[in-house]
């Protein structure tokens, strides 16, 4: 508990550095907001009101202040662009970004982890370097690459899978929880249920294959490390099949590292989300940030980035907290 509540308490200087800076970086960006809301024509006169009104024209270090007080009443602002508040439009769009992540990161411990358990039982093979290879490929292959091939090869080729969005234009039931696929289960429509998860099978390929190459490789050397202990030696001079060695004795100690990789990443894929959100159409947290950006809208800027490095720090607690659960070493040093 001391270990949990003083991990809490660093969360407050990091998250309020993280704001300072956005603050200052989101007003380097190039531009000014009451320009872009009224486009090349509007006068002087019309761009020096609207200023006014949004209280652009106060110096930053009051803006930061003004800010940070109704952030304390749990206020995230209001937007620039649509005049709505940010943190409604903030939880109408975190199902869809949690529902993408979340399915990501089970195909890409589907896929890692036995991927770098074969890399590792193999080790230096023909299915081993073929393996490795196809790993380093997911890593360096740039994700709006992928997406454009995937949507390319799958949607425009072949048909088998739509291009972008996330449900069926004749989907015009309103939300109950927010993820699309459970909604739908609920509703008991298997055909809408079906169409929510072919939308959501091309964005989840291009974020679990970073998460999956990352994690085969962690795993294969945490495997190949593991495989050289002196338990797994004893294990083997016992005459212990070798399936229980591999998949019991060993996996289980080399999945420590592991646990750290499917949490970081799964928590940067809600950067990565930016991208491909806007790829796909895909009407989550990301797609909302790069229009923030592109409308210099500054309040849904800081907002979506400050729950963006909230999600990131808690993960990170998690984490800790898993690694503690799964090795004594761990728990002991927490305490």
């Amino acid at each position: 508990m001391r270990f949990v509540a003083g991990r809490l308490a660093a969360l407050v200087p990091v998250l309020a550095l993280v704001l300072a800076i956005v603050f200052l970086l989101v007003r380097a960006i190039p531009g000014d907001p009451a320009v872009v809301l009224l486009g090349p024509g509007a006068t002087q006169a019309q761009i020096a009101a609207l200023r006014d009104q949004l209280r652009l024209d106060l110096p930053a270090p009051l803006q930061f202040l003004e800010y940070v007080a109704a952030l304390a009443r749990g206020d995230l602002g209001t937007s620039l662009k649509t005049g709505e508040p940010v943190l409604r439009e903030i939880l109408l769009r975190l199902p869809a970004t949690i529902e993408l992540t979340v399915l990501a990161t089970i195909a890409a411990v589907l896929v890692g982890i036995p991927l770098g358990v074969v890399c590792a039982t193999r080790a230096n093979g023909p299915l081993d370097h073929m393996l490795r290879l196809v790993s380093l490929v997911g890593v360096s292959v740039p994700a709006f690459l992928l997406a454009l091939v995937l949507q390319l090869v799958f949607a425009s080729w072949l048909g088998w899978l739509p291009v972008s969005g996330r449900t069926s234009a004749l989907a015009l039931d309103p939300p109950i929880t927010g993820f699309a696929v459970f909604d739908a289960l609920l509703r008991g429509d298997g055909a809408a249920a079906r169409g929510a998860l072919a939308h959501l099978v091309l964005p989840c390929a291009v974020l679990a294959a970073f998460l999956a190459a990352t994690l085969g490789r962690y795993v294969r050397n945490s495997m190949l490390e593991t495989l050289g202990e002196d338990f797994v030696r004893t294990a083997r001079a016992k005459g212990m099949a070798r399936v229980r060695v591999v998949y019991v004795h060993a996996l289980r100690n080399a999945l420590l590292p592991a646990v750290t990789v499917i949490g970081l990443k799964s928590a940067e894929m809600l950067g990565g989300a930016i991208l491909t959100e806007t790829i796909f159409a895909w009407p989550g947290i990301g797609r909302y940030m790069f229009e923030a950006i592109r409308n210099r809208d500054f309040p849904v800027i800081q907002g979506t980035t400050l729950v963006f490095a909230l999600i990131y720090v808690t993960t990170s607690l998690v984490v800790d907290l898993i690694h503690g659960a799964l090795d004594p070493r761990v728990r002991k040093r927490l305490r």
